[in-house]
């Protein structure tokens, strides 16, 4: 499958964020300020954007059940995050 990488409900490759040092740290930012893992293409595009898959990979499996994983993955590792900045634990994540 090819990713989308622009479209009138994508933002474009750009508004994903690589910056932070650490792919967690990406993926959380997926949903800072608005949602940019909207579609499964979308997360195909974070997918090669991050680098953990070639540019020209197909993603046959990429289905709404990894896009739900994924979110679910991000939501955990956030909750992880915001406790230890409060230095609080998140047994929950």
């Amino acid at each position: 499958m090819a990713a989308v990488l622009t479209g009138p409900s994508h933002p474009p490759l750009h508004e994903l964020r690589f910056d932070s040092g650490r792919l967690c740290l990406d993926l959380v930012a997926t949903a800072h300020p608005d949602e940019r893992l909207a579609s499964t293409d979308r997360l195909c595009a974070w997918l090669v954007g991050a680098g953990l898959v070639p540019d020209a990979a197909a993603l046959p499996a990429c289905t709404a059940a990894w896009l739900a994983a994924f979110r679910e993955l991000r939501g955990h590792i956030g909750r992880l995050v915001r406790g230890e900045l409060a230095g609080r634990p998140a047994p929950a994540a």
